[in-house]
């Protein structure tokens, strides 16, 4: 650890911190290099949402923090109390602090965070053959110096994924969104006018493919566009592993939009997004082997990723800033055992996977070891068969496939 006073401060600050006090030492003081310690003064005003994905937290002072008109202040004492995370599992749009005190401040980034937290994951447990225990220590090389390239968060998925809360947010707003992105916008007229959505004339403008498909409809496909960008690759066969990628995360969104829907368990577009990026892991995984340029095969890219996209889509989640929620997806998207202690959107991913890969006749455990169709509330289908509660929601699916082209 470089021994500045700075980076002194922010690792004698990381040890009262519940997230990062058991890390080791070592652990630690790799963090605490990447943090900053600030010093605003009273009456300092910042934006929350432009803090992202940074994580901040309150080590002195006294601040007020304001959210759809709610004020909560908050004081903390160093070396008295435990730091306070100002951040959030979710910011609205005029999320907002000013200091009524001097205060003082830990900023951590959110992709060296998770990187050193992912040190600490099941890696141990997970097999690799020599070239990939080297293609693991390059990965960890570039995430604990926060130089792996990770994809660059989705805006306008984001902005329409904040109007699905929003009650007054209407065809205008939607429209305005769509347009701020030429490609989207490119995309979503192009699929306005295939067969599934033709009008009796072509459709030209935005306005006119958001009345055409609907307010929802147009949410879930705009979605559906603006995610689908970052699944890109150049070459033949990690083009190929990035289609497979994109393709399950499709499914995986499909099915789970009808189970949430079907069961009445949590919000049926939160587990639609949670389906599209639940294999977001994958991506700077096969990016990263592009540059490498070493040629793997496609089952060694798959390998690859099936072993370690769980540790890259916590980083990804994290840096786009889409909530704890989705970073459990990400974690435990490949863990056929996991347990939660209630219904969540890992479940449901979960879920939603197994049913994708049954529907297309892969190979998947048996649903009776599976323990997140229990905690959802589903009875585990015998080998081969279907799952029975979602026997009322094939027109649905099947809408859904359509619209994303699968």
């Amino acid at each position: 650890m470089q021994q500045t006073p700075e980076t002194l401060e922010a690792f004698s600050i990381l040890a009262e911190i519940e997230l990062t006090r058991d890390l080791s030492e070592e652990d630690r003081g790799r963090l605490a290099e990447q943090c900053r310690i600030e010093e605003h003064s009273l009456k300092h005003r910042m934006r929350l949402t432009e803090q992202k994905p940074d994580r901040l937290f309150l080590v002195d002072g006294h601040v007020a923090r304001l959210e759809n008109g709610v004020i909560e202040r908050h004081q903390a004492f160093q070396g008295l109390s435990e730091p306070i995370d100002l951040m959030g599992e979710t910011l609205a749009p005029d999320a907002c602090l000013v200091t009524e005190t001097p205060c003082l401040f830990l900023r951590i980034p959110a992709a060296a965070l998770e990187a050193v937290l992912a040190g600490g994951t099941e890696v141990s447990d997970i097999e690799l053959d020599p070239a990939e225990g080297e293609f693991l220590a390059e990965l960890y090389h570039l995430i604990n110096n926060n130089q792996l390239v990770l994809p660059a968060r989705p805006e306008v998925a984001l902005k329409i994924q904040e109007m699905t809360n929003d009650p007054d947010a209407g065809i205008d707003a939607l429209t305005e969104i769509i347009q701020r992105d030429g490609t989207i916008a490119g995309a979503l007229l192009h699929a306005t006018n295939s067969p599934l959505f033709r009008a009796a004339k072509e459709i030209k403008t935005i306005r006119e493919a958001v009345l055409r498909l609907g307010f929802r409809n147009t949410r879930m496909l705009a979605v559906n566009l603006a995610l689908r960008q970052a699944f890109r690759a150049k070459n033949e066969v990690t083009r190929a592993a990035m289609q497979e990628s994109w393709t399950e995360s499709v499914l995986c969104s499909a099915y789970g939009y009808v189970i949430a829907e079907i069961t009445h368990r949590l919000d049926r577009e939160r587990a639609l997004l949670a389906g599209l990026v639940a294999g977001i892991g994958a991506v700077p995984i096969i990016q990263f082997i592009e540059t490498r340029g070493q040629g793997q095969t496609l089952a060694q890219v798959q390998s690859l990723v099936s072993k370690l996209a769980s540790i890259t889509g916590v980083l990804v989640i994290n840096y786009w800033g889409l909530g704890d929620d989705l970073v459990t997806v990400a974690e435990h998207y490949g863990e056929w055992d996991y347990r939660a202690s209630e219904p969540d959107y890992a479940s449901i991913a979960i879920v939603a996977r197994w049913a994708a890969l049954q529907s297309e006749g892969r190979e998947v455990p048996d649903a009776g070891a599976v323990p997140a169709f229990a905690v959802l509330g589903l009875t585990p289908p015998a080998p081969g068969e279907p799952i029975a509660e979602l026997a009322g929601g094939e027109r649905m699916l099947d809408n859904l496939k359509s619209m994303f082209n699968l």
